[in-house]
């Protein structure tokens, strides 16, 4: 395997143990009090000079250089900043496809091996994707995953957003004038309407009012309209829950932007 740093350019070139990208994930970042993402031990820690000192620089005869490791080290700093504002719940962080049990049944291995098409063709990927089924089978897991994925991998912007306990909420704060959100609704939606990745779960949960289903269209629709990778969850079949749903156009859209695909099964939290 060739480390050697291209000339004059501070670079490695990387290997297929990180797929290329110079970063791995350290699955037992937590046992040991460690990160959960390292520079390739194979291809980028073998060239490192500075020891993984800050701001990774080594002197060589006299000149300060770049050591082989800093544009994986600066690009891991870039994941975590964005990570930490993604709204994962603390305990789906750092899970990465390989911590998803697909071996229960049929559907959760078919909606495992479209998430991993997704994380392996993205950016050049075009549609989402919708799962459904009944609570505790995963969808929830495997859309932060997929999240998860897709920002280690590209360093993109992505959110996370429950449409009940986040999303909702923080609307409906914003009209309260001793709120510190308080006038800034419209900031609001436009931050889940316009970034990179944008993970909606519980979708359906509340669709009540006119209001909030006038809310959930505009920000379907703004992100349909501005082809934005957009992953749903749901308790609820879409294909009939949504059908009379905004007069039948969240539905329209969702079908759109998405794959649908069920993900039902025994709720794998009772074996926990």
């Amino acid at each position: 395997m060739n480390t050697d740093r291209a000339a004059g350019k501070g670079e490695v070139k990387k290997c297929s143990y990180c797929e290329f990208n110079g970063i791995v994930h350290h699955a037992h970042y937590l046992e040991l009090g460690e990160e959960p993402l390292l520079p390739c031990p194979r291809c980028v820690i073998p060239g490192c000079r500075c020891g993984g000192q800050e701001p990774y620089y080594y002197i060589d005869n006299g000149k300060i250089q770049d050591c082989s490791c800093r544009e994986a080290r600066m690009r891991i700093e870039k994941i975590k900043k964005i990570y930490n504002r993604s709204g994962i719940d603390r305990k789906f962080q750092w899970k990465f496809l390989g911590d998803f049990d697909a071996s229960r049944n049929r559907l959760g291995n078919e909606a495992k091996n479209a998430a991993y098409e997704i994380v392996r063709n993205f950016p050049d990927v075009r549609k989402g994707l919708f799962l459904w089924g009944n609570p505790g089978t995963g969808k929830t897991l495997l859309s932060s995953i997929m999240l998860t994925e897709i920002i280690a991998r590209h360093a993109v912007e992505g959110r996370f957003v429950k449409i009940s306990r986040n999303f909702f909420n923080r609307l409906k704060a914003t009209f309260h004038e001793a709120s510190e959100t308080y006038g800034q609704s419209s900031q609001i939606e436009k931050e889940v309407q316009e970034v990179d990745i944008l993970v909606i779960d519980d979708f359906g949960v509340q669709r009540d009012s006119p209001w909030e289903q006038e809310t959930l269209y505009n920000l379907v629709d703004a992100r349909y309209e501005a082809e934005k990778f957009t992953v749903f969850t749901s308790n609820l079949n879409p294909l009939k829950a949504f059908k009379d749903l905004s007069e039948g156009r969240i539905l329209s859209r969702i079908k759109e932007m998405c794959h649908i695909l069920e993900l039902s099964g025994e709720d794998f939290r009772n074996s926990l």
